[in-house]
């Protein structure tokens, strides 16, 4: 099953249109006509069967048939990540985590993060594309600039861990419960400064580490997600 996504999605016709590149790749790669059957999600846990109406060089406006809402997960996953000096490397990672399955990716700024013009669209369409590929029907929330101070003040995430380089003694998965909301912060190329580690665990964040080996940003990154994915099976 191929899977498009769109918002735009008009419940007083009952109609859904796909804009620009899904467009595009429903009409040129996949050669669709009027008449065929397609599948759409609004990256909301909703799955359409829809018939194609209306095509054109820029859009595809189709009669939704069916509709299903699949449930979401009663917990959520956030993971708290610094940007890369090489953009490919966040975008590696937000592709991996989108497939693996988590709620929220939230790109944090540090004092040692590297300074970067990060590229949203083209993030949030990865994220996109990951999430249609896995046949996930949830599209993860991306915060794409978000500062230290206000991720360590928050409170509403649910039970939050730092990831860091100062030896924790306690792995994730020896700390993780299942199926409740959690957040794991992992810091920049230069780790987190003593100062933030410090900051954090004053605030009620719990450190731990991932394994023996010292990884990459995106590589925890994405062990956080396959760490909590497996507990939570």
């Amino acid at each position: 099953m191929i899977i498009h996504y769109t918002s735009e999605i008009d419940s007083e016709s009952n109609t859904i249109t796909l804009l620009g590149d899904e467009a595009l790749h429903c009409a040129k790669v996949l050669r669709k006509r009027i008449g065929d059957e397609i599948f759409v999600t609004d990256g909301l846990g909703t799955l359409y069967t829809c018939r194609i109406a209306e095509m054109s060089k820029t859009s595809c406006k189709s009669n939704i048939v069916d509709s299903k809402l699949y449930p979401k997960r009663n917990y959520e996953l956030t993971i708290s990540i610094c940007p890369t000096k090489k953009q490919s490397r966040i975008e590696w990672f937000v592709e991996k985590a989108v497939e693996i399955g988590v709620s929220r990716i939230m790109l944090t700024q540090t004092k040692r993060t590297e300074k970067s013009r990060l590229k949203e669209e083209r993030i949030h369409k990865i994220a996109i594309s990951a999430m249609k590929q896995s046949k996930n029907l949830y599209l993860p929330e991306i915060i794409t600039d978000y500062s230290w101070m206000d991720l360590i003040n928050r409170n509403d995430l649910g039970n939050r861990y730092i990831a860091h380089c100062e030896d924790p003694d306690t792995h994730l998965s020896k700390i993780c419960p299942i199926a409740e909301n959690c957040v794991v912060a992992i810091g920049p190329e230069g780790d987190f400064t003593g100062q933030e580690i410090e900051d954090a665990l004053n605030l009620g964040w719990k450190e731990v580490n991932l394994g023996p080996s010292r990884l990459r940003t995106e590589t925890a990154g994405v062990v956080v997600a396959s760490i909590l994915a497996q507990i939570n099976i």
